[in-house]
């Protein structure tokens, strides 16, 4: 055959190979868009094509793993602004009696600013209207979006204080709540927050609630506050229900307590290596004590600090086994508005282990963040509800360091002391010397 015939035959060949790898794509959407429009016209029941688009991205979604999933246009802006840390409301969190069905203001204090708290409202209070809807047996998401609204804007709520029968309007200005996500011992009395622990000022005690954006400069503000003016011997970080956030937010965490070393490196399809993170050496609080506290809804992002704290012995770990989530899922806009969020790489710690849990993995396996020796230390179902009611009465309201519901709390959580006491044997002291 003649060569020009071959070299013919090879480009067309070529050619064709190009040419089906770019329509298989486009052949698939198509019929994707078939099914939908078939199911949309002639289906016994009537179907919403957003709807039906939904469920098929989110089914899409959930094959290629569990943490994978779609995120719909009325509800991708909430989730984007609860990682981003800022929310457009009145600075409330709230809960429905079960009982009664009465919807019961939780803390009146969310971030700030505070419009609810400066407009008369308090935790305890029952909420009876807003913008003149009575709010008891009305889904929790409904009530929200009457709530919710412009910045700037205002809404009346009608409120019942529980030492009261009398209804009570108040007429709050709506605003951008930046939400905490590191939170202390409790609030003072200009609602701000306490870091030390009030039956020890010389040991800090920090909650972070969720790793985003504004989280890895609200603990370096805490820290330099701390530094200023204080003795502080040790330090608590409470991870404890925490699931996860932004990658990013770990690391620049965790940098915060580490000198040098491996923070945490990400690997792609095959293991193939993507990102390599290092600590550098600008740090604040490279050797000062460190208890970090987990249980087993501690997940992702968490993971990825308490781990590398673990592996570089710089920090304690105490609690129960973390949940094992070392997979990083990134949020990729589609063009109805809401979100896809893929699971696009795995994280492993400094040691190399990936402490992400497969399904089918025993409790023999090694996945997730163990306690150290002596640390492990869980709570009942009992005890876990108790100790979320009195740690959320401690930080709902502002109060001082005198106040008994702060032991209170910490007779109700057995892990929290047994933190503190590990730490005062590590700073060389006990109870008695303070």
């Amino acid at each position: 055959m003649p060569r020009i015939n071959i070299i013919t035959i090879v480009a067309s060949i070529a050619l064709f190979l190009l040419c089906y790898t770019q329509l298989t794509p486009i052949l698939t959407a198509r019929n994707l868009g078939a099914v939908l429009e078939v199911i949309e016209q002639q289906g016994l029941h009537a179907s919403d094509e957003k709807e039906l688009f939904g469920i098929a991205v989110s089914a899409m979604a959930k094959s290629h793993d569990q943490h994978s999933g779609y995120i719909p246009p009325s509800t991708s802006d909430r989730f984007l602004g609860a990682l981003d840390q800022q929310l457009s409301g009145i600075g409330i969190s709230v809960k429905k009696n079960p009982a009664t069905g009465d919807l019961i203001v939780q803390s009146s204090i969310i971030g700030q600013p505070h419009p609810a708290y400066d407009a008369g409202m308090r935790s305890g209070d029952q909420i009876i209207r807003v913008a003149g809807e009575p709010v008891n047996g009305k889904p929790l998401a409904e009530i929200t979006r009457l709530i919710q609204g412009d910045e700037g804007t205002e809404v009346e709520i009608v409120i019942r204080h529980d030492d009261s029968k009398e209804e009570l309007p108040l007429l709050v200005k709506r605003a951008k709540i930046k939400v905490d996500s590191v939170l202390g011992s409790y609030r003072n009395e200009n609602t701000g927050w306490n870091y030390l622990l009030p039956n020890d000022p010389k040991i800090a005690y920090l909650q972070i609630t969720d790793f985003g954006d504004l989280t890895a400069s609200e603990l370096t503000d805490v820290l330099a506050t701390m530094g200023r003016g204080t003795q502080i011997e040790g330090i608590i970080i409470d991870l404890r229900d925490n699931a996860g956030g932004y990658l990013s937010a770990a690391i620049n965490v965790s940098d915060l307590f580490l000198a040098s070393g491996n923070i945490v490196t990400t690997r792609g399809r095959g293991g193939t290596l993507r990102e390599k993170f290092d600590a550098d050496e600008e740090e604040s609080w490279p050797e000062t004590p460190l208890i970090i506290l987990i249980n087993g809804d501690t997940a992702s992002a968490s993971e990825i600090f308490a781990a590398c704290m673990q592996d570089h012995q710089r920090a304690t770990i105490v609690g129960s086994r973390s949940f094992g989530k070392g997979s990083v899922q990134q949020m990729i806009p589609l063009p109805d508005g809401g979100l896809l969020k893929l699971t696009t790489s795995s994280y492993h710690r400094p040691s190399g282990k990936n402490i992400h849990r497969q399904a089918s993995m025993p409790e023999t396996d090694p996945w997730g963040v163990q306690p150290d020796t002596g640390g492990e230390i869980g709570l009942n179902k009992e005890q876990a509800i108790k100790k979320y009611a009195t740690r959320a009465a401690q930080i709902a309201s502002p109060t001082s360091a005198a106040n008994p519901q702060h032991q209170i709390a910490l007779d109700a959580d057995p892990v929290l002391q047994k933190a503190i006491e590990i730490l005062r044997e590590q700073i060389g002291r006990s109870s008695n010397d303070e």
